[in-house]
């Protein structure tokens, strides 16, 4: 697929670039099945066409001032498509259901999960869905409906993406001479994020239950 967007693209000036990485990103919040870090791999590869450059360099990617302003468009996009998933839980709430594009991606089940999750720890589900595809669009949705602060769901997932969005932009710049190993190394990477991922999970998991093995058990015993 990277190869494919490149040769599409390549021909084009930057800025068609900008838009596409731009508008696809925000689809992705909507639940386009396309993968993020292809996109913003995508975008640094453009960027070091349009540089001019033999080959990338840390020195060179820092003075660069299309893969800056790429990897601001990647945060944009990201950060769009995230916000209108989440203003819309706030302002439609369950009613979603009767809308029925969404209905297989928001379901009544998924919200009731999310929202208990939520509830006890609604930062860390923020930071976690934005690896997590499948239940991202869910999550999003339920911490508008659950009234989360609109700035604390920005901080949040803005958060998690200047973890990503800024590592595949670069590796698509760094190694635009060579587009398969920008895509063998994005696959390897989106791999280790995932696993990161788990391990937080878990982590969570194993806290959550000591916390109930901690929790003392009410007394039965008769009155005086």
């Amino acid at each position: 697929m990277l190869e494919r967007l490149v040769e599409l693209l390549g021909g084009h000036s930057l800025h068609v670039g900008y838009v596409f990485v731009f508008a696809v990103l925000v689809l992705c919040g909507f639940g386009l099945p396309m993968p993020e870090d292809v996109i913003l791999v995508t975008g640094g590869v453009l960027a070091w066409l349009a540089s001019d450059l033999e080959s990338a360099s840390i020195a060179a990617m820092v003075r660069d001032d299309g893969l800056l302003f790429m990897v601001a468009v990647g945060l944009a996009g990201i950060l769009a498509g995230d916000s209108v998933i989440f203003l819309a839980g706030r302002k439609f709430g369950a009613r979603v259901a009767d809308f029925r594009p969404l209905r297989r991606m928001i379901t009544p089940e998924k919200l009731e999960k999310v929202e208990k999750l939520m509830r006890r720890r609604g930062n860390v589900v923020v930071v976690v869905a934005r690896y997590l595809p499948g239940i991202r669009m869910p999550t999003y949705f339920t911490a508008g409906h659950a009234r989360m602060p609109y700035w604390e769901f920005l901080l949040f997932d803005g958060a998690a993406a200047l973890v990503s969005a800024p590592l595949w932009v670069c590796l698509g710049f760094y190694f635009g001479s060579n587009i398969e190993e920008a895509a063998r190394l994005a696959a390897r990477f989106s791999h280790y994020i995932l696993l990161g991922v788990g391990v937080v999970l878990l982590g969570l998991l194993l806290r959550w239950l000591q916390t109930r093995r901690a929790v003392p058990a009410s007394p039965d015993g008769d009155r005086d």
